[in-house]
This record gives structure tokens, sequence and C-alpha cells, in this order.
């Protein structure tokens, strides 16, 4: 850490520039002030409303953000992309104090490109949770995270099939039946869940299919009740239309990548409020660049299908207003920390405004965390923004790239300068990569 960045709340201004307050809230001229790390003002310039001493940011020529949330991300995978692992491998031969090492890379990784916030898919016993109050304690610099310790999945079900059939199998790392799926959640409750995965149909792992259902509504249904009573929301992993049919009857709260979603599925997921994790970017860096990442040209033509009708999936939410919220399935080296917004480019280029993309990101991802602290700029907010050279407005492709963030904050601290001091081990220039939807 730098000498003398302190982690507690802190004060600052953010002068001028177009400031985005949330959907249909600009500022031309605008002016944010935060104070013990919470926003106090936001709206237009005035002089005499900050007091004198207060540290300030000139924000001319640049567009004001909320800090922003990737809600769906695999925290503690390979950091190294100079050293390409295969997924199977480094999940099973790379120990749990490592894995959480990479994670802290990749958190610094994804501060660095504005995204203050993550939501974690979690992996057990690798720290992510002792990681998460590390930073809300003020101990270590990162985004916030919001942290599922492990999935629940059934025995031959998406997760359990990661893993190659020698690999010990530990005490819940699979839940099958009704009382099995109550107890695990509630374990991981107590393991300091803020949220819970479930597994509700195959994925693209060996042996297994995306159309596979995974679990009965009866076993989904335990598993939202009990989350539901400890308060805790529950994200489907489901692909196949059966394997979403079935988590919108037990309520899940929201579908994860969703991608043979149908018309049906879409209007009923909106009548029910339940929001869609698209991830399209994951399956865009495969496409584009997977046997350069760690996949075999099968492997990428296996998910050529799934890529073209998660493109399908989100026009078909869209048309039928079903909530986005923004999520990119961030792994590794197959979809690299710090390109977070190539999701909100694809948003674009297949149907959103650039107000949309950035609403997805900010007012719906803080929805779906049910933090209504979070995602907007307005009286009462933490005072986490992202300032970003020029109009995200007029093209967002301006956040894909990192020499375009101007300043981070988070909390009310400006943590450029950390980030800089830290670039070289971490090796930001990688995330210079094209990421411009128009590349594909």
């Amino acid at each position: 850490m730098l000498p003398g960045l302190a982690m507690t709340p802190g004060d600052i201004a953010i002068e001028g520039g177009l400031v985005w307050s949330g959907p249909g809230q600009h500022h031309s001229d605008g002016l944010v002030h935060i104070r013990a790390g919470t926003v106090v003002y936001a709206g237009p310039r005035e002089e005499g409303r900050v007091p004198p001493g207060t540290p300030r940011l000139d924000a001319a020529g640049c567009t004001v953000l909320p800090g922003l949330i990737d809600a769906h991300v695999h925290l503690t995978t390979n950091s190294d992309h100079h050293h390409v692992i295969a997924s199977d491998v480094f999940r099973g031969q790379v120990s749990k104090p490592a894995k959480l090492l990479h994670g802290l890379r990749n958190a610094h990784r994804a501060l660095a490109a504005g995204f203050t916030t993550l939501r974690v898919m979690g992996h057990r016993g690798a720290g992510e949770t002792e990681l998460r109050d590390f930073i809300d304690e003020g101990l270590a610099v990162g985004p916030r995270l919001a942290v599922a310790p492990w999935w629940i999945t059934m025995t031959n079900g998406h997760g359990d099939l990661f893993y190659p059939p020698y690999t010990p199998r530990e005490q819940w790392d699979t839940a099958d039946g009704i009382e099995e799926c109550r107890k695990l959640v509630r374990l991981q409750a107590r393991a300091g869940a803020d949220f819970i995965k479930v597994m509700a149909s195959g994925g693209m792992s060996k042996g297994e299919r995306p159309s596979w259902p995974n679990y009965s509504i009866a076993e989904l249904a335990a598993i939202v009740e009990t989350a539901h009573e400890l308060d805790l929301r529950v994200a489907a992993h489901a692909l196949s239309a059966e394997g979403i049919r079935r988590s919108l009857a037990a309520g899940v709260d929201s579908i994860e990548h969703g991608s043979y979603l149908d018309e049906e599925l879409a209007i009923e997921m909106a009548e029910r409020g339940t929001f869609l994790v698209p991830t399209m970017s994951f399956n865009d860096w495969c496409q584009r660049e997977g046997t350069l990442r760690g996949l075999t040209a099968q492997g990428v033509a296996d998910l050529s299908e799934a890529h073209d009708r998660t493109l399908k999936s989100f026009t078909l939410a869209r048309e039928a207003g079903v909530n986005v919220a923004m999520g990119t399935d961030s792994s590794g080296t197959l979809c690299p920390f710090g390109a977070h917004a190539r999701e909100l480019e694809l948003y674009v280029r297949h149907g959103m405004s650039e107000e949309e993309a950035i609403t997805t990101a900010t007012t719906n991802a803080a929805a779906l965390l049910d933090r209504p602290d979070l995602g907007s700029l307005r009286t009462g907010a933490v005072g986490d923004v992202v300032v970003v050279d020029g109009n995200v407005l007029t093209d967002i492709g301006r956040l894909a790239q990192p020499s375009n963030i101007r300043h981070v904050v988070r909390a009310g601290r400006e943590l450029s300068g950390y980030l800089r001091a830290v670039s070289e081990a971490l090796d930001l220039q990688e995330a210079e990569h094209p990421t411009r939807a128009e590349d594909s």
C-alpha cells in the first residue's frame, strides 16, 4: 500500500464533466461531493458547496459514473495471462492459498477498470469471504465483494462434473434430495454467504450437456425457500429451457446465462421480476480467442451454439422487458479480469443504448444485489465513482480501454495512484488486448 493511503472512508469532490447520476439523470457540468465515503451531493456544479480543504478531482472532458458492478465473476481463477492453464487443471492442481492470491490480482484488475463491486461465484475454501471482510474492514485494497462461498449442485450435475471422476469429493460438494439441499444452504449461510448459487441445468463440462436440467422443482424450491428465510437471494445457473422453467417455478431471483431462453419463459421472467445475467462476453472471448486461452478447437466449436443462443436469448429478454444485470463470467484467462466493459459493448452492439447498458452495470445490478446504496450517484449512496475520459454515453467503447480510466474512487478514496504503482506486477496492459465489439 502506498504511504498515506488509508482505506478508511474519505472526502473528495469531483468537479466538471458529464455526471451520470442514474437513468435519465445527467449534469453536463456536474459536481459530486463525497463525505466520509458517502455521496452528499450530486448535481450541477455550484460554487461554495464544497468545504475548503476538500481534495478535488478535475473531471473536465470526462464522464463521471457510479462505480460499476459485475454481477457474475469467478474471482479465484488464473490471473497469469502469460501462463495459460486449462480451467480443469487450475481447479484441480492449484492450492487454495495460491487461488486466493490469484483472486487478489484479479480483484485489482477489476478495480482498475472501474468495477468497484463484484458478485463472486465462489470456490469452496479459497478464502473469498475472508478477502471480502479484509477489504470491508480497510485491511486490503479491492472492490466490494458479494460472495457465494460455493455452489449447490447434484451428483452428476454441473459443478460436480467440473472435476474428473478420480478427484476426491468433500462432504457437501454435492447435495441430493430436499433435506440435503436445505442443509447446504444453511451451511453456506453459516460460512458467510451473501447469496446462494445453484446449478439448475447442465453446462459445457466434459460428460454433460447444457440441455440437461439439474434438480427437480421440489429441490430447487427447498433451496429458494431456505435461502429467502435467511434473507439470501438465489442465483440459478440455467442454460436449458427446462432448467430455466424449473428455476422460475421455484422462485429464484436471477437466471445466470439463460442461453436457451424462449419467448414464453422471457415473458414469465419479466412478470416475476426475475433478473437475467447474460454473461455474453465469456462465449465471445472463447469464440474469438479460445485456442489461445486454453481451449481446444473442439471446445471452441462446442461453445459456438451456446454463443449464438445467448445472443438470441438476450434479444428475447429485452423485447419482453426482463431486468438485465450485467455479468461477464470473468474466469482466468478465458474471460480476463479487467476487460469487463466488453460485456457492455456487446449489449450496445445487440440493441441497447449506451445508457441502457450502463444501467445494467449500475442501477439494475445494485437491485439484484439488494443494495440500493450502490449503483447511483445520489445523496446517501456509497462514494464509489469511475471517471472516464470522453463521453461514454455516446461511445461505450471508451470504458474498455484502461488508458481512458482517469480516476477510480472507492468510498471517497482515489485509488488510481495505488493501482498505477502496482500495475507492473498486475500487468494491466494485458487488458489493452482488443476488446471492442466491432473487432469480433
